[in-house]
């Protein structure tokens, strides 16, 4: 069967907020079918219909062109991080291992003509087997397994093989010497529980990121809100539906203080809670060779205090960089080179682009201490009157902070330059080791 190839590589227009901005993926569309997943949401008898595979020999190339010719093209961002060598991720948008792999090899064959070059790949991946070990190299390669439960919920991903052949292949990679990292993406409500942790206490590190609907897509938004019994309003919009921070902040607690007891290192991967890491990367320092500098992660472990001077230090050559094909038409504000997006929105609160984006939702948690919003014994949001009455006892407290106390907790996180975690959790400690 012939398939349709598309250009398997290119920057994210996230470069602001992650540290692995090259993307590569091997595959469009992918089987596994999971219910929150909005790259993706097809039922596996129509993904060969669909399925596009990536087209290797413009990669072959680029590599051919970039390494062998040492060609860099001028504000060439693509260009510029290769030649920096950056780490790829591999499975931002459809996963490399999906049981297509076993017949197609797109992937192991990426990895031919990528191992040339001593290319360090980082793998997204919710598989159970890779297929083809050839290519693999625990010098070059790294692994982070999504995981979101235990119990093999097919109501939320119905093709996920079972989780003991997943665990299984967890053991089978750390015993062949790769780095492995478990990243709790989506954390789901209710159903995403702390035995997870337990399972892969020996983790190379881990990452959470909440749950996130598209607004647009009415019946994945309604299923999933439906199923785990949350109500819309629990909601905030960031271009994606994320629920409030509030809301995150207390779900987490249980798991940030698990990881702290196993001493585990961990990022929360929220764009607006990026300030919690142990790493200057979100997907983990032990699995990556080498991440960007200029990613809000990374600015803020080497000082929460950063100006717009240091991002620029920190871009180099980036910075004339052109960015602005990144975007669509409605998001470009006449913006061209990467320091002319950092320019433009690094005063902005509302943009990522911007330290005030993670402070602002800092202030927030630090100035609503007694926020945290709490399920009720069943774990079942869908009782409004509590929720409300929470969030109104909250508000009354909150309103007796006196603004001596909320100096006090913002000087204490300026001044503490391995970064501060909420005081509601007790104060455990983020940011370097």
């Amino acid at each position: 069967m012939k398939y349709k190839r598309f250009n398997p590589i290119n920057v994210s227009s996230k470069f602001a907020i992650c540290g692995l901005p090259i993307r590569v993926d091997t595959y469009k569309t992918c089987s596994f079918g999971c219910k929150y997943c909005f790259s993706n949401y097809r039922k596996v008898m129509e993904f060969t219909k669909t399925l596009q595979i990536a087209n290797l020999d413009s990669l072959r190339r680029r590599l051919k062109r970039v390494f062998d010719k040492k060609e860099i093209k001028e504000n060439d961002f693509l260009d510029y991080l290769l030649r920096e060598g950056v780490t790829w991720h591999c499975g931002g948008m459809s996963d490399p291992f999906q049981p297509i792999e076993k017949e197609l090899k797109i992937t192991s064959k990426m990895l031919e003509i990528t191992n040339k070059y001593n290319i360090s790949i980082l793998f997204s991946t919710k598989t159970d087997d890779v297929y083809d070990w050839t290519n693999l190299k625990p010098e070059l390669h790294s692994f982070q397994l999504s995981i979101t439960n235990l119990e093999n919920r097919k109501d939320i991903e119905p093709n996920v093989a079972d989780i003991n052949k997943r665990i299984n292949f967890y053991k089978k990679l750390k015993s062949k010497g790769f780095k492995v990292g478990i990243r709790i993406q989506p954390f789901i409500p209710n159903v995403s529980k702390t035995n997870i942790i337990e399972t892969f206490k020996d983790a190379d590190y881990f990452t959470i990121e909440g749950l996130k609907l598209v607004p647009q897509n009415k019946e994945q938004k309604d299923y999933l809100l439906n199923l785990l019994k949350i109500p819309r309003d629990n909601f905030t919009q960031m271009g994606l539906l994320n629920l409030k921070p509030e809301i995150r902040l207390n779900l987490y607690r249980e798991f940030i203080e698990n990881l702290e007891e196993y001493n585990i290192p961990y990022s929360i991967a929220d764009n607006d809670l990026h300030y919690i890491s142990k790493s200057k990367c979100c997907c983990g320092e032990p699995l990556i060779k080498k991440s960007t500098d200029f990613n809000n992660t990374a600015l803020f472990f080497k000082n929460n205090d950063y100006d717009f001077e240091d991002v620029k230090e920190c871009l180099g050559d980036c910075a004339n960089c052109k960015a602005n094909h990144l975007f669509t038409s409605n998001r470009q504000e006449e913006c061209v080179s990467v320091l002319d997006f950092f320019k433009k929105r690094f005063n902005r609160k509302s943009s990522p682009f911007s330290k005030k984006f993670m402070f602002n939702y800092k202030q927030k948690v630090l100035s609503n201490l007694s926020g945290f919003i709490r399920t009720s014994p069943d774990g079942d949001f869908s009782n409004e009157k509590e929720h409300n009455i929470s969030l109104k006892e909250s508000s009354a407290e909150d309103s007796q902070i006196s603004s001596n106390d909320e100096t006090s907790l913002n000087n204490n996180i300026k001044s503490n330059s391995d970064g501060g975690f909420p005081v509601g959790f007790n104060s455990i400690e983020v940011g370097r080791n």
